[in-house]
């Protein structure tokens, strides 16, 4: 059964109980052949509705109208009072099972995930890192210790996330979120102190995932690497560069925002490792052109760069390739030259 559908009866059936309720309270105060106060009106109603049976305080003894009301008020009121409690405790039940029933298939899911990404504490940071993820087609879990962070979203972000509640702090939490197979970590809680724990801990279940922390406080930038952080991200630093961009590039920030949050296509910019059968190839043998949302950008190789590379480069063996493309042609350009 549906819960919108329990909900709605519930909802339903206690609007009725009012009107019962304001019903006998009135009839009562009407019919009583002597002065009968609104409270007692609705004690008495009170009191036949739920059965409990406790001395009457409007007498209607003789009162044939008043035993017809007291009649109606213990078959509508007992009645409507039953379908209510019913109800809720089927609610209760039934979300609550159809939570756990959601959670099991959610971890099973994770079981099967390979080289996904975990997002840590989600607040505005941790949201909008998830929405960028989803955009480009990645599949990641999200997480926070509080349902009501992680419930809001989980229909907005359910194509290519899972949402869970927990504490990242722990060892069994973070297993279920897929830790051992997780390709990266992002820790977007606004508490260092949690942060650093959350990255300590990481790195003792998966020695090589990648971590990227969300840092709070500048001073403890190191204290994140020294937990094996590979970076460490200042919110208010980024929010102030972009602030400059703003201001002297404008045309600059234009098209990187119609990048980033446009569609037909929605670009962004990618990188691609090659797989051992393409070293040594340039890229002129390499079908790149059949990705037509793909724009090479350029190679990096260690810390050299080299852009607009032409067609004769050859690949070599730590070559990464940096294109401007689609999430799809993504995703294909990694099936068709990369090992991940």
């Amino acid at each position: 059964m549906e819960l919108k559908l329990l909900y709605n009866r519930v909802r339903d059936a206690g609007i009725a109980f009012i009107f019962v309720l304001i019903i006998g309270s009135i009839g009562y105060k009407l019919l009583a052949t002597y002065p009968v106060s609104l409270f007692d009106g609705l004690y008495m109603t009170i009191i036949t509705v739920s059965t409990i049976g406790f001395e009457e305080v409007v007498d209607v003894t003789g009162n044939v109208p008043g035993r017809i009301l007291t009649i109606f008020l213990a078959f509508s009121g007992v009645g409507l009072l039953t379908f209510i409690l019913s109800n809720f405790a089927a609610l209760l039940i039934e979300g609550d099972l159809r939570e756990k029933l959601r959670i099991n298939k959610m971890e099973k899911t994770i079981e099967n995930l390979k080289n996904h990404y975990i997002i840590c504490g989600f607040g505005l940071v941790g949201y909008q890192t998830a929405a960028e993820f989803n955009r480009t087609h990645r599949e990641f879990v999200y997480s926070d210790h509080l349902l009501e962070k992680v419930l809001p979203y989980r229909e907005e972000l359910d194509e290519f996330g899972i949402g869970m509640v927990g504490d990242c702090t722990e060892d069994d939490f973070l297993l279920k979120l897929g830790i051992k197979n997780a390709t990266g970590l992002i820790i977007t809680t606004s508490e260092d102190n949690i942060g650093l724990m959350i990255c300590l801990t990481a790195k003792q279940l998966n020695p090589n995932i990648r971590i990227i922390a969300r840092c709070s406080n500048k001073k403890n930038a190191r204290k994140y690497k020294s937990v094996g952080a590979e970076k460490v991200i200042s919110p208010s630093f980024i929010g102030g560069l972009r602030i400059a961009s703003e201001m002297v590039r404008p045309t600059v920030t234009s098209f990187l925002d119609k990048m980033l949050r446009g569609s037909n296509p929605n670009l962004r910019i990618e990188e691609i490792t090659f797989s051992q059968k393409y070293i040594g190839k340039n890229l002129r043998e390499i079908p790149i052109d059949s990705f037509k949302d793909t724009l090479i950008l350029a190679i990096k190789e260690g810390e050299n760069w080299t852009y607009n590379p032409d067609r004769l480069y050859a690949i070599k063996d730590n070559s990464i390739l940096v294109v401007m493309t689609s999430p799809d042609d993504r995703i294909k350009l990694i099936n068709q030259f990369s090992d991940v």
